[in-house]
């Protein structure tokens, strides 16, 4: 500590403090008047909104086409591009570009937001991101415009294929149309081209970045690199959750929902399933959906997209590590192994905690939600914890899907589900950076005695 009392912040404190400040200058902008519409919106509308874009979240209290000017619209598409790629990786690309180098807590930063990194490919790394992301972006950007021009003039549809494809790719879930997307629910461009732009973005810069340098390789008739075991576990944990989330989800609206939509093919499945994955749009109304299919919602949202991605939640690699370690503990085998690897002993714990913290934390806010949202007994309104506690679920893993709950929020409402927005943000990556950093062997190690279990 310094003369004057004062402690330099850890990469973490760094990374969360870029953030908050991110958030509060959003929501100062946000609350010009040249920024809103015809009516004014509140200063805590504008941090809701401003945290949910910072968060790549997509919840809103006030509807994103009218509540806000085109000045508006642009800034909150500035503020889910920064945090979509993270503000470290924005400043560390600034300095780079500048010929300095980034200090030893930018750097540390950078590896927490992107995983393991050595630090002469850092620079390198974070221009490559941008670039990757840009050229994306504009690719999806290009494919949206050419569709919405054949309802929209040019100029509109630019507009609106643009705001879509960063929304997308960021997972942000932030829409121009007030419905989202239900007007384009069998719209086959739309839907792949949304799906695909949010599978990018949630996958993970540096499992990309595998994918393609092996592509290359083959197209250059090299032998193939084998890959990696994080990108193995992220590309086989998503296309399970994907695939079998969107088969679920069609079977059980096929057997107990409405059916209303499903019955128009299985594009809403298949979009559904994908945006749950921390997108937060929608080409169906949750609110349509049974409360099985909202319960299989909930679990592919807890689960969220992967580490080092746009996306939040736990993360697919701590599911696969969970389930390799119960598949080894019934066959009496010890740790986790997967793909003919086995995952060391401290991501497994790390994985393990972070789950039953997430899950704490996620259990506090939906019971403070409930709380304040939902006041009487009886009736319908204990169907009304399960719509928040779907919205509570969909805050902290930045996702953004609501059952109609957020526009009726009340004031203690809106700051939990900001609260939960932050922490499902940053909650699991400084949470994870601070284990790792703190991880130590103790000099002594207490003698075991056996716990009586089931």
């Amino acid at each position: 500590m310094s003369a004057s009392g004062w402690r330099r912040p850890g990469p973490w404190g760094v990374l969360v403090g870029s953030f908050a400040a991110l958030i509060l200058v959003g929501t100062l902008v946000l609350y010009l008047p040249v920024m809103q519409g015809p009516r004014p919106v509140s200063f805590l509308d504008c941090l809701f909104t401003a945290t949910s874009a910072v968060c790549v979240t997509g919840l809103i209290t006030v509807d994103t086409p009218t509540a806000w000017s085109g000045w508006g619209q642009v800034v909150i598409l500035c503020l889910f591009q920064l945090g979509g790629l993270g503000i470290m990786s924005f400043s560390v690309a600034l300095l780079h570009l500048a010929g300095r180098q980034p200090g030893l807590t930018s750097r540390l930063a950078l590896k927490g937001a992107l995983g393991p990194v050595p630090a002469d490919e850092m620079g390198r790394l974070t221009r490559n991101i941008i670039l990757y992301t840009l050229l994306v972006e504009a690719a999806g950007a290009a494919v949206l415009t050419l569709r919405f021009w054949a309802d929209y003039p040019l100029p509109r549809a630019a507009a609106l294929g643009g705001f879509h494809a960063v929304s997308a790719f960021c997972n942000a879930g932030f829409s121009l149309f007030s419905n989202s997307l239900e007007d384009y629910t069998t719209d086959p461009v739309v839907n792949l081209t949304i799906t695909a732009l949010i599978i990018t973005g949630g996958l993970g810069f540096l499992v990309l970045r595998e994918v393609i340098r092996r592509l290359g390789q083959r197209l250059r008739g090299q032998r193939p690199h084998r890959l990696s075991l994080n990108a193995r576990l992220v590309l086989l944990t998503s296309a399970w959750l994907l695939f079998g989330g969107a088969a679920l989800l069609w079977v059980l609206e096929a057997v107990g929902g409405a059916g209303a939509h499903w019955g128009q093919g299985l594009w809403s499945a298949w979009f559904t399933a994908v945006t749950a994955r921390t997108a937060g749009f929608d080409t169906v109304p949750m609110r349509e959906l049974s409360n099985a299919s909202l319960l299989v919602i909930m679990i592919l949202m807890f689960v969220g997209a992967s580490p080092g991605s746009t996306g939040g939640g736990v993360k697919t690699t701590a599911l696969a590590t969970l389930v390799a370690l119960a598949r080894n503990r019934l066959k009496g085998l010890p740790g986790a192994s997967l793909c003919g690897r086995s995952v060391e002993e401290r991501s497994v714990g790390q994985a393990l905690t972070l789950v039953l913290v997430s899950a704490a934390v996620l259990l506090v806010g939906i019971l403070l939600l409930v709380t304040f949202e939902v006041g009487e007994t009886g009736g319908h309104q204990r169907g009304a914890v399960i719509t928040h506690a779907f919205e509570a679920v969909s805050a902290f893993a930045t996702v953004g899907l609501s059952v109609d709950v957020t526009p009726h929020l009340t004031p203690p409402g809106k700051l939990v589900v900001i609260a939960l927005m932050f922490l499902g943000r940053l909650g699991p990556l400084t949470f994870i950076y601070a284990l790792t950093e703190r991880s130590r062997r103790p000099r002594v190690v207490p003698a075991e005695e056996p716990v009586m279990l089931g």
